[in-house]
């Protein structure tokens, strides 16, 4: 068994294990949104964010329209701050379910509100950035957003066990550049976190020809990754491709996506590797053998062969200096 059959093994089995236990089910998505302003779309055009906002409040009040037994959460993120934009507290699974549609208007009310107070605070802060700041800078805390966020499915899962099994989903709406080699190693390790609790998680690229870590993200917990520069059509592009369930996905004609490059980055060079050195401790990637990790500081075991040349060259050293001073004692004999 591959690692992905592995993977949809696993998900299937915590779907089943929510099915069998006979209590009520409620499908929550949560939208992960980057306002950071140093993303490309954001810095050409601020009226393209106005689109961005508004059409996720759209998805949003779509999703919550297909049934009584849906939530929505919303967080967003950026290379400072991560907030939750909505609801305002943890979402009460015994709350009258005639309520659903008075939340539409809250959701667009506070999603567009806290949004621009958002990047408009990021844009105050960007400018008082050098040069050289603003380039180095990317969305630092998306990983820990999404660690954020899980903590968060967990803790309603925690608090409505009894009365109601909760199904969630991630939505990750980024147009921001990859991130640097330890960041993306900390990305990996809370998507398969999100893997192991059943959790999909979609991506929808803004004005990125290519994410690697991202087509990661939806490859290894079983979402979808979509690119698009397209603003006009950004909500068709929601509604089409994320509105639906990841069971009602298995039944619709979906574009096939390209097989992501499943090569591990190594932690030397930034260089994808096929083959390579892993450290047991913090299964950090080497294309080349170190003696030491770079990232804990391990002290690594060497190579059997490389081993074998290090005994041999220091045999070759020990016997040149028994052979210097049996001539010394040779010499001073004489």
């Amino acid at each position: 068994m591959d690692a992905q059959q592995q993977r949809k093994h696993l998900r299937h089995g915590c779907r089943r294990s929510l099915r069998g236990s006979g209590l009520p089910e409620k499908n929550m998505l949560i939208i992960v949104v980057d306002y950071d302003a140093n993303q490309s779309y954001v810095k050409r055009d601020l009226d393209l964010f106005t689109k961005v906002v508004c059409s996720i409040t759209m998805f949003g009040n779509a999703h919550l329209l297909q049934s009584s037994e849906n939530d929505l959460v919303i967080w967003s993120c950026s290379s400072y701050a991560v907030n939750v934009i909505y609801p305002e507290k943890l979402i009460d699974p015994t709350k009258d379910n005639d309520s659903q549609l008075e939340e539409l208007a809250v959701v667009e009310s506070l999603t567009r509100l806290r949004l621009f107070n958002l990047i408009s605070q990021d844009i105050t802060v960007m400018k008082r950035q050098t040069k050289a700041e603003e380039e180095q800078t990317v969305t630092a805390l998306l990983p820990g957003t999404v660690a954020m966020v899980l903590s968060y499915l967990s803790r309603c899962r925690r608090e409505v066990a009894k009365v109601a099994h909760i199904r969630g989903r991630i939505l990750i709406v980024t147009g921001s550049k990859e991130p640097p080699i330890p960041l993306a190693a900390m990305q990996m390790n809370v998507f398969q976190v999100a893997a192991r609790m059943g959790v999909v998680i979609d991506v929808c690229a803004l004005e990125l020809e290519s994410s690697y870590m991202m087509r990661h993200a939806a490859d290894i917990t079983g979402g979808y990754y979509f690119s698009t520069s397209n603003f006009d059509t950004l909500s068709g592009v929601l509604l089409g491709l994320f509105l639906a369930s990841p069971d009602v996905r298995q039944h619709l004609n979906y574009p096939i996506q390209p097989q992501a490059d499943l090569r591990a980055m190594c932690f030397c060079h930034s260089k994808l590797v096929e083959m390579g050195f892993v450290c047991s401790c913090c299964l950090t990637v080497f294309c080349k053998y170190t003696p030491i990790c770079g990232k804990c500081e391990t002290i690594f075991k060497p190579p059997q062969e490389l081993q074998m040349y290090i005994d041999n060259r220091a045999a070759q050293r020990r016997q040149r200096e028994l052979l210097k001073l049996e001539m010394e004692r040779q010499l001073q004999i004489t």
